[in-house]
């Protein structure tokens, strides 16, 4: 895997966050609805779910066991918003 951001896109960060803080397995829907009622201009559900694929293929998240299109966060996800994400930024609560 590339150390490049190419796969990056405005969603990827919000998703990810998102992610990092619930600690659960949200579905694609549940990232898109909460994103919405966080972001004054979320992103669009393609782009949640692209975020997702692209997340998924560098091993940040995972989908949760059995579970179709519930994703949740890896410990190489957790590093990775702990390092290279900006943690003021949307979906964290203080």
């Amino acid at each position: 895997m590339a150390n490049n951001s190419e796969w990056r896109t405005d969603a990827t960060e919000p998703v990810i966050r998102l992610l990092y803080q619930s600690g659960v397995a949200v579905s694609p829907a549940g990232v898109l609805a909460n994103l919405e009622h966080r972001m004054d201009d979320p992103p669009s559900r393609q782009d949640v779910l692209s975020a997702l694929a692209a997340l998924s293929g560098h091993g940040y998240v995972r989908q949760l066991g059995d579970v179709e299109a519930h994703y949740i966060i890896t410990e190489r996800g957790k590093d990775f918003v702990e390092t290279e994400v900006d943690q003021d930024g949307v979906g964290f609560i203080d």
